[in-house]
């Protein structure tokens, strides 16, 4: 068995199919079927099934596939561990954020990052928590900041902020003039939230669980640009983080206290447990650490 193999057969997993991961690793068809099944034979076991649209674990199979990704997050960590003695640092470092919190922190961390590692290549990836966990899991990215809580315990977490979310108006609604509204009040109000692998979403709809009501979503999106303009226009109102909107505030939007509960969340900063930090992941950490306790 050899980390050739394995990854041709996580990446034709995850990407159901021979045909795609063929165009993921440059490689032939016929070179990653025959890899796969050499790897069948060594093991004893069938791995994959064909089907029509793409392929099927078998028992074996998925037992091999968990396995196989942990190994290649480990290789992974071990080729950039050797790689990362010392001098300058170089290479590439892939950080998670949450769109939701990207833009209150992150435009001075990356400045600073650049400006003391001209030779890293940062690679921002904007996207939900639950997104972020998978990527973190996956040795996607090396590094993140989330919203808690967090159900998997294969991560070292640093609390870093408490965050409340307020209630987004255009000027001409009617909670437009108040100075703080209950939550009870907007159940009957079109909601703009973010899409559904937002952590947030979960501190708004289980506040409408405590009044047994669910929330009137009238739409979703990735950006929070698009949410704006979608409240402005009069599509629906939404709850985005104070911080946020104290260094984003836009014209023709009001921004109002939420009473009763008040929705707060806690930020943090995470790593996989026990798995080796680049020194570029290392001063990434510190600054995003630094930046919130000066706060």
């Amino acid at each position: 068995m050899d980390i050739r193999a394995l990854r041709y057969f996580v990446e034709v997993v995850q990407l159901n199919g021979f045909s795609r991961a063929s165009d993921t690793l440059c490689v032939t068809q016929p070179a990653i079927s025959r890899t796969i099944q050499h790897l069948e034979d060594e093991l004893g076991f069938k791995l994959l099934i064909r089907e029509v649209d793409g392929v099927k674990l078998t028992d074996e199979g998925n037992i091999l596939f968990d396995q196989a990704k942990e190994l290649l997050r480990q290789f992974n960590a071990i080729k950039h561990s050797l790689k990362d003695k010392s001098g300058p640092l170089k290479g590439t470092l892939n950080v998670g954020i949450p769109p939701i919190i990207s833009s209150t922190y992150f435009a001075d961390i990356i400045l600073t990052f650049t400006k003391l590692h001209p030779q890293v290549e940062l690679k921002i990836f904007e996207m939900g928590t639950n997104k972020i966990i998978k990527a973190l899991n996956e040795g996607t990215i090396e590094t993140a900041t989330v919203v808690l809580p967090l159900s998997d315990h294969n991560f070292d977490i640093q609390k870093c902020s408490t965050e409340r979310l307020a209630l987004i108006v255009n000027k001409s609604h009617s909670f437009a003039s108040k100075k703080e509204i209950q939550f009870i009040k907007l159940l009957q109000q079109p909601l703009i939230l973010f899409a559904d692998d937002f952590r947030i979403n979960d501190l708004i709809i289980s506040a409408c669980g405590i009044h047994s009501a669910k929330p009137i979503i009238a739409g979703r999106s990735n950006h929070l640009d698009l949410i704006t303009a979608m409240v402005k226009a009069g599509v629906g109102i939404t709850l985005l983080p104070e911080s946020m909107w104290e260094q984003n505030s836009k014209e023709d939007l009001v921004i109002i206290p939420v009473i009763d509960p008040i929705l707060s969340y806690e930020i943090a900063l995470v790593n996989v447990r026990s798995i080796y930090q680049s020194r570029s992941c290392q001063s990434w950490n510190q600054l995003v650490l630094d930046k919130f306790l000066s706060k």
